[in-house]
């Protein structure tokens, strides 16, 4: 057969539909969410979008880009992959207020799983990531999160999961949904990841032979501080020349004197973000605890430790 044939023939092929997801996470943020994401691709019916975050349906400027972007996203799965993408932006209502209406007119038989964390914990985690990653990053932290949840009240919403919810029953029956909680992942992922696969119809894979940790550790964020707390030293001309060469135990020791210094003590605490005071988490634990109480009902569970 000639070229030309061959090449007649490819173009007589018909083209491949677009690929969309059958499953969304839709959050919750600083819930593990990634942790799970990464656990899942590891299934061969599972393809992931290379891009974990991409919030297509919650933030206008990326959902402009249109779908024939969002559907490239899933161009290399396979015949017989499910596909799936988890975006935390899906459960940020009010802030982001189309994702469900945008989602349910696009895939109106995605499948949504919801990964939920101690409300309080995760707001608290929220305001870490916020002023750390989102807002100043790099900066010194310029409130502490009694200031910054009445400044920003999206870390607060994060965590009134119920009314995350409605806005997806509005389009999608209870069966639509699996929800999960974070502790069930931390403690058994095995055991979750099993739910999961039988909620996609999937065949159960052991994933979790290698245990996965996700995002930022203290290890890293106190390699941020320490590198704000050398800043100064590493603008003296040969300093960075010099640093390179030294032993690893000479530099630890070294950075370990200017932790103890006043201005080593005074860089940490600008970088380190403030705890929680003891009485907002009892305002909180009181603020959630009506909506606490309907998500239990709503997904038959006991969730009074969410209480304290």
């Amino acid at each position: 057969m000639d070229s030309s044939s061959e090449t007649r023939r490819e173009s007589a092929a018909p083209a491949r539909s677009p690929r969309s997801p059958d499953f969304l996470i839709i959050g919750a943020a600083k819930s593990g969410t990634s942790t799970l994401f990464n656990y899942m691709r590891r299934h061969p019916r599972i393809f992931a979008s290379p891009i974990k975050e991409p919030e297509f349906f919650a933030r206008k400027e990326v959902f402009e880009r249109g779908f024939a972007w969002y559907h490239s996203l899933f161009d290399g799965a396979h015949d017989g992959q499910l596909c799936g993408e988890a975006s935390t932006g899906y459960t940020r209502w009010p802030q982001w207020p189309d994702s469900a209406a945008r989602i349910a007119a696009a895939l109106p038989n995605v499948k949504i799983i919801y990964l939920l964390r101690h409300p309080v914990d995760r707001a608290y985690s929220h305001y870490v990531h916020r002023v750390t990653k989102e807002l100043y990053p790099g900066k010194p932290i310029p409130w502490p999160f009694e200031e910054h949840i009445l400044r920003d009240p999206m870390c607060l919403d994060g965590s009134r999961y119920m009314d995350q919810i409605e806005q997806y029953l509005r389009y999608y029956p209870r069966e639509s949904f699996l929800l999960l909680l974070t502790k069930d992942l931390e403690k058994d992922p095995a055991g979750t990841l099993s739910h999961i696969w039988t909620f996609l119809g999937i065949e159960p894979v052991n994933v979790t032979d290698e245990k996965l940790v996700s995002n930022e550790t203290r290890s890293q964020r106190e390699s941020k501080i320490r590198r704000h707390a050398t800043t100064p030293l590493r603008k003296i001309p040969g300093a960075v020349w010099l640093a390179d060469r030294l032993p690893r135990p000479w530099k630890d020791g070294f950075y370990a004197r200017i932790q103890k210094s006043v201005y080593g003590r005074w860089v940490k605490r600008r970088h380190t973000p403030p705890p929680m005071k003891p009485e907002t988490r009892e305002r909180l634990l009181e603020e959630f605890r009506a909506g606490n109480e309907k998500l239990a009902e709503f997904m038959g569970r006991d969730l009074s430790e969410w209480s304290k």
